[in-house]
């Protein structure tokens, strides 16, 4: 076949080429592949061709390995190149799909993290609406007890002391059922205190028992039931905010704990007063006046706490709520009774100062009422943040792994998109070759 196109230096050089890539298939197979592209070159170029139109038909035929892979694939054996070729095929899918897994299951997982975080908050939160459930229920409690004994405890006990009683039993309960899971992943302190609240909720047995069985002066219920049981309550209260991020949630929960401390003070004067009116002859001696004037000033304290952290709006919702004619005539009512006890701690409380036991009680209780609408909004508030924080942190995992998800389709689909080119195109240029056959 001298004088003719296949004596062209590129062609050798590309039917030696073919030759070599053809020694893994079948003899028949090769010989009839290399007649067929020789046969082709031939009709395709002019015995004068120059170097430029032989190297651009040889472009179009693509490489010698290239049609001897298709051909080993048509025939069911591998060809020389297949190897190769499915190892790159794997590179090109899996090093893009690793790097976005890796880099979406980071994400996923900060994701998840801050959603399980807030979770917890959101835990706490509904633990503490029943916890600031339970302490205003022991407010009321402590200061009808303080009252039952200043009284003599003559007969049994007064129906609304037994409400009372009934209502913290189902407000503990609401809490003990509440606590449940809270302890690893949780901030040290704040699982310390709830222990120390659950203790103290089972000593309200004992309590209850000691004080109807012994001699104890009201001051001592009105301590014992302050320092074991209120006090543990208020104090998990204040450390619920205690590690999370974020910052409103951590100021509403540092004003709910100055509301908190201002309802226990006013209660603490209700229950002091209350009991000094309900004794036989109504008397209130030093050490009563003594925890009055102290109660009263805690609550100023306690006061400008909650203005400190509550802003324009709950202070106003503050100023308006606690007012009215009850309020006024329980603040007259506790500075009538201190002037008296100044002037004559011996003399009755109710002597020419129109000051008696129900009155006291339930004008006192209104405001006490007033503030409980205050703290019960902050409460609210925490919960209501929470449960938006959990919201949006479990949305934000939910859409991070659809999309990491729907990546890592696109890259699988686009990198697998680029081979099957190849193959459509090199399957054409095939079809070419042996159509001529």
């Amino acid at each position: 076949m001298s004088g003719t196109v296949l004596d062209h230096w590129l062609v050798r050089g590309y039917l030696r080429e073919l030759d070599a890539v053809m020694r893994g298939l079948p003899a028949a197979q090769a010989r009839e592949l290399r007649e067929q592209i020789t046969a082709h070159l031939d009709d395709a170029l002019r015995p004068d061709a120059d170097d430029y139109e032989v190297a651009a038909t040889l472009s179009r035929l693509g490489s010698p390995a290239d049609l001897a892979a298709e051909a080993g694939a048509a025939s069911g054996s591998p060809g020389p190149r297949s190897t190769l070729s499915g190892w790159r095929l794997a590179t090109v899918i899996a090093v893009p799909m690793v790097i976005a897994a890796v880099l979406g299951g980071q994400q996923i997982s900060s994701d998840a993290r801050t959603a399980v975080t807030f979770g917890r908050d959101q835990h706490l939160a509904q633990l503490n609406a029943a916890v600031v459930r339970l302490t205003q229920n022991l407010e009321d409690e402590r200061d009808l007890s303080a009252g039952y004994v200043a009284h003599g405890k003559a007969g049994p006990v007064p129906v609304t002391l037994a409400d009372a009683r009934t209502a913290t039993d189902a407000a503990a309960r609401a809490v003990q059922a509440d606590a449940a899971g809270v302890g690893a992943g949780y901030q040290p302190g704040t699982v310390q205190d709830l222990k120390s609240l659950l203790t103290s909720l089972t000593d309200l047995g004992d309590i209850r028992t000691a004080m109807s069985s012994r001699a104890w002066p009201a001051s001592q219920v009105i301590q014992v039931y302050t320092d074991n049981v209120i006090g543990p309550v208020i104090t998990f209260s204040a450390a619920v905010g205690a590690g999370t991020d974020d910052t409103r949630l951590q100021v509403t929960v540092t004003t709910l704990a100055a509301l908190l401390g201002v309802e226990n003070d006013l209660s603490v004067q209700r229950a002091v007063l209350y009991a000094a009116l309900s004794a036989q002859p109504p008397k209130l001696l030093p050490p009563g006046l003594t925890s009055l004037t102290q109660a009263a000033q805690q609550q100023q304290a306690d006061q400008i706490d909650f203005n400190a952290s509550a802003d324009t709006a709950e202070q106003q919702f503050f100023s308006n709520t606690v007012s009215g004619s009850a309020v006024d005539r329980a603040s007259m009512q506790e500075t009538l009774a201190e002037a008296a006890a100044t002037a004559n701690p011996q003399a009755p409380l109710t002597r020419n100062t129109g000051l008696d036991a129900a009155t006291w009680y339930g004008d006192m209780s209104t405001t006490i009422d007033d503030t409980r609408k205050v703290t019960d909004q902050a409460a609210g508030q925490i919960t209501a943040r929470a449960n938006t924080l959990k919201s949006n942190a479990t949305r934000r995992l939910l859409l991070t792994s659809i999309i990491t998800l729907l990546l890592l389709v696109l890259l699988f689909v686009t990198a697998l998109a680029r081979p099957l080119r190849k193959l459509v195109n090199q399957s054409g240029r095939r079809s070419v070759i042996l159509g001529r056959g």
